[in-house]
């Protein structure tokens, strides 16, 4: 069984953070992923609010990101987490592969897409339905496609989308958008860019076991729309499910937390967006990535 000082779960900003801090600091250090290094940072097609970087691709920041740890020495490790055991002085990781043992753990697993929760979503997932532009947005080349929410990230969506597909329709819950001011006057340029406010997708139809259209209710009224593929971005929940059997301290799956950067359990601490806090940030979970490594570098000194 690979052992070590500290085991680091999830790989984005906040996680590869916390284990090059680690490693400079000559701890033996792990980081464990069940995707590929960036997390949400690679479903970003441009970051202009980054510190030293006018405007940077979030796939490009999270490959410098992992190049430098690995270039560290960090030990990288893929699985899907399924457990975390507190046995006192050290703790078991159980993954999908494999056991590791290791005196603290910091939980960085960040945050997973909410679902829209409607009938047929699970079997349509990758086949019409997605949570990721950057990623599939190339397969609608020049076809109409549909992106539920108003914040930061769907209204980018949207904006790389236009480029992509014939047209992009926007479905909005409430009349108005979260996103920044900045970030909507981009929307006002883009021709091929169809906005429905006070709007709700309230049933999938697929063809063929495809997506090929979808209802949107608009105040009591239903209308159907032909799409060839939906982007929902609607917010995010906690990837916590693996903690159930710890006994870790929660708020609405949130993972609580002192200034430390330290849970309720004795060596197991958590940062990034799993955490519950105000701003989230790649700012501030590189932030809480170099407190909760500090923390973890006097607890087991």
């Amino acid at each position: 069984m690979l052992t070590f000082d500290c085991v680091v779960i999830g790989s984005g900003a906040a996680g590869m953070t916390a284990a090059m801090y680690l490693k400079r600091a000559n701890i033996n250090v792990a980081i464990i992923e069940k995707s590929a290094p960036g997390g949400k940072l690679n479903n970003i097609f441009n970051i202009e609010n980054y510190p030293g970087f006018p405007t940077i691709e979030g796939s490009i920041l999270s490959q410098n990101m992992y190049k430098q740890i690995i270039e560290n020495g960090v030990t990288y490790r893929y699985g899907n987490v399924l457990e975390i055991k507190d046995l006192g002085d050290y703790k078991i990781i159980q993954t999908d592969l494999e056991k590791i043992k290791s005196k603290s753990v910091i939980i960085a697993s960040g945050r997973v897409p909410r679902k829209l929760g409607l009938e047929n979503e699970e079997q349509l997932i990758g086949q019409g339905v997605g949570f990721c532009a950057l990623c599939d947005g190339s397969f609608y080349k020049d076809k109409i496609v549909a992106v539920v929410g108003g914040g930061n990230s769907a209204i980018e969506d949207a904006i790389y989308l236009s480029s992509i597909c014939q047209k992009v329709i926007i479905i909005h819950r409430r009349d108005y958008f979260t996103a920044e001011e900045t970030t909507q006057k981009k929307l006002k340029h883009l021709k091929n860019i169809e906005i429905k406010y006070n709007s709700t997708v309230s049933k999938l139809i697929p063809t063929n076991n495809k997506l090929s259209a979808i209802k949107v209710k608009i105040k009591k009224v239903e209308e159907l729309i032909e799409i060839d593929g939906l982007f929902v971005n609607i917010g995010y929940i906690p990837d916590t499910n693996y903690l159930i059997s710890l006994g870790i301290e929660l708020d609405n799956d949130y993972i609580i937390v002192d200034e430390h950067m330290r849970t309720n359990i004795d060596k197991v601490y958590a940062c990034g967006d799993v955490i519950k806090k105000e701003i989230y940030q790649i700012t501030t979970a590189v932030a809480d990535g170099t407190i909760a490594a500090n923390s973890v570098q006097k607890d087991i000194s």
